[in-house]
């Protein structure tokens, strides 16, 4: 019984420690990837340097791609002077073709070019989700004043941030007589200090493609991240042992007599 005794407070003592050889399967492990579309919603998304106009070239890719996330979650937020949530994180690409069709300008209550705002709609989003994802801006250009913003949201979170650049370098007259082209060298300023991926529109799906892996790619490395912390206890196998050695302990001749000097 002795004997017994020490081996039994051995395992004993080796289950509260808790010992490890397997990593957990990490919670992401059936997950698609969560992505709010920000778009942007000004008059300069009516020019016609992508036909029919940037706008409506805008509508069809993220109709194409709720379409090809089909099962993973996609929100909608619009922006101008002000931001405002059309869809939240919804996996039925119906959701979204219900409302884009209609989204305009001049629903907006406030002009002006603040995607900072839309960047706060999207997090609160991101944020009930509870899984790391991407903040997906479709606009014509990213103003250079909104970078600080976006250096702080890519600081201090999770998520991803990716532009899809709905205007040409040749660029195009808007409805109130001004000309609006793609500015590179700005969304090059937002892509250096702030790490976000810029895709140019094209003609085919091939850039909501690159959108959507991006995205999914993200989640995986938050997801490796996570594995490399996340370690499995397996120090309740050891109770089995010590259970029955507990249990013969009620067997006439098993005890142990202590004795004082």
């Amino acid at each position: 019984p002795l004997t017994l005794f020490a081996c039994t407070g051995l395992a004993a003592t080796l289950a509260l420690a808790g010992p490890t050889w397997r990593q957990k399967p990490s919670p992401f492990t059936e997950d698609r990837a969560p992505l709010v579309v920000a778009l942007e919603l000004t008059p300069r998304m009516l020019t016609t340097d992508l036909q029919p106009s940037r706008l409506e070239r805008a509508k069809q890719k993220i109709r194409d791609l709720a379409e090809l996330r089909r099962g993973s979650r996609t929100g909608l937020v619009v922006w101008a002077g002000t931001a405002h949530l059309v869809v939240p994180l919804s996996d039925d690409p119906a959701a979204i073709e219900a409302f884009v069709a209609d989204l305009d300008p001049s629903l907006m209550p406030a002009v002006g070019l603040e995607p900072s705002a839309a960047l706060e709609r999207a997090a609160e989003l991101l944020d009930r989700d509870g899984t790391p994802g991407t903040v997906l801006f479709v606009a014509a250009g990213i103003p250079e004043r909104a970078v600080a913003d976006f250096v702080e949201f890519t600081a201090e979170r999770r998520d991803q941030l990716q532009v899809l650049a709905m205007a040409t370098q040749a660029g195009g007259m808007t409805p109130d007589g001004t000309r609006s082209a793609l500015d590179r060298s700005a969304l090059q300023v937002v892509s250096d200090q702030t790490g976000a991926v810029i895709t140019l529109a094209t003609v085919d799906a091939s850039d909501v493609e690159r959108v959507a892996r991006r995205a999914q790619r993200h989640l995986e490395a938050a997801q490796h991240e996570d594995d490399e912390g996340r370690w499995r206890d397996e120090g309740w196998w050891l109770v089995w042992p010590v259970a029955l050695v507990t249990a013969l302990w009620f067997r006439r001749g098993w005890s142990i007599r202590w004795e004082t000097g």
